[in-house]
């Protein structure tokens, strides 16, 4: 299943310019409009709003029922943009679609692509699976770009949830009645101090980072009255990541009795599950890429998070890990962000359209093998 002609250029075109016009989560309406106006062009009407979402979409091949799922996602970074690469998972996402729907006979279930907003913040996919989006999609495939350079499949990422604290404490004049104050910014400070020491007790593969959000005044000499910041905690298990959460709001509570001031702690974010990917679904991903000259490293641990989590613990799911570059680079910065328009990142992602297309296709058309994925 090869992507030549007209379908290569569209898709260069697509991820080019979602590229070159960021959008933040939840906003995502030109990169929304951009994919559905190319399923228009190739005969596909996508289905918009999908889950209540303003940017969400789905697009179906195939009989009514049960589908196997292609899931695209298109949000930025504030600030650097697509130094996450969005734009090379809407396009392979899009890609594998229409080369699918470009010869649907023989499919058993229906193939969608569902259109994912708001991965960096917020949890589109949440979202729809709370919307029920995911009832009857019976298998999950996708892609996301990377910065190590291997190919990859079946990794599993951590687990995260974000905490927001918040000390009140009471202003007073830092040199002439600092008795008479209680300082919120001091107890920001002993939570971060906290926070290191914990570090060394913490599960090997877990992260914990922070940053104030409000330093706590305008002036030297007020003693701050508030002060504010946010956490986010990560873990590979659900059990090590509440275990975490439990450490951490002893620590911040702690670190209120130390100044005597008052700490209030709220979500900041949803949960984003760590990944159970499918091995099975893993497995033939790993012989579609092989086919293609493509060899993927299975079970890599990803210390990063994401929503794909979420639809992994409800739905037999696996994604599709492939380099821009050619040696290790960071994620979420300008090299990343660079790297994710070069031709490399473009050549390679081609790959993933076609082995995720035949992906698609075999599970689509072989029962035996959709009955095997719940085991797998």
């Amino acid at each position: 299943m090869s992507v030549d002609g007209k379908l290569r250029d569209d898709l260069l075109k697509l991820s080019r310019e979602i590229h070159s016009d960021p959008e933040l989560a939840y906003q995502e309406r030109r990169a929304a409009d951009r994919i559905c106006a190319l399923l228009g062009k190739h005969g596909h009407q996508a289905e918009r709003k999908l889950g209540g979402l303003e940017t969400a979409f789905r697009a179906r091949v195939g009989p009514a029922g049960p589908s196997v799922a292609l899931l695209a996602e298109y949000d930025a970074l504030p600030d650097i943009g697509h130094a996450c690469g969005h734009n090379l998972i809407a396009m392979t996402n899009v890609g594998a679609f229409l080369a699918v729907a470009a010869d649907p006979k023989g499919l058993e279930i229906g193939v969608e692509l569902i259109g994912t907003p708001a991965e960096e913040s917020g949890g589109g996919k949440i979202d729809l699976l709370d919307a029920g989006v995911f009832k009857q999609v019976e298998a999950v495939l996708s892609s996301h770009p990377s910065g190590s350079p291997e190919w990859e499949t079946t990794s599993v990422s951590l687990g995260i949830v974000a905490k927001r604290v918040a000390f009140k404490g009471v202003a007073s004049h830092a040199a002439f009645s600092p008795d008479l104050g209680k300082n919120a910014l001091n107890a920001v400070i002993r939570l971060f101090v906290g926070v290191d020491g914990w570090r060394q007790h913490m599960p090997r593969d877990a992260r914990v980072h922070g940053v104030i959000t409000h330093g706590g005044g305008p002036a030297h000499n007020i003693v701050p009255a508030f002060a504010e910041c946010v956490f986010g905690l990560r873990a590979k298990t659900q059990e090590e990541l509440d275990g975490m959460v439990r450490t951490f709001e002893g620590i911040a509570r702690g670190a209120a009795l130390q100044t005597e001031t008052e700490v209030n702690i709220t979500d900041e974010m949803r949960l984003y599950a760590p990944t159970a990917p499918n091995e099975r679904i893993g497995e033939l991903l790993r012989e579609e890429l092989r086919a293609r000259g493509a060899e993927a490293v299975p079970g890599v641990l990803v210390l990063a998070s994401t929503d794909f989590g979420n639809v992994s613990q409800a739905v037999p799911s696996d994604y599709i890990g492939f380099p821009v570059a050619t040696r290790r680079i960071g994620g979420h910065n300008i090299e990343m962000r660079e790297s994710s328009v070069t031709d490399l990142a473009h050549e390679n992602a081609f790959i993933v359209v076609e082995a995720l297309a035949a992906a698609a296709r075999r599970i689509a058309t072989d029962k035996g093998l959709r009955a095997g994925l719940r085991a797998g």
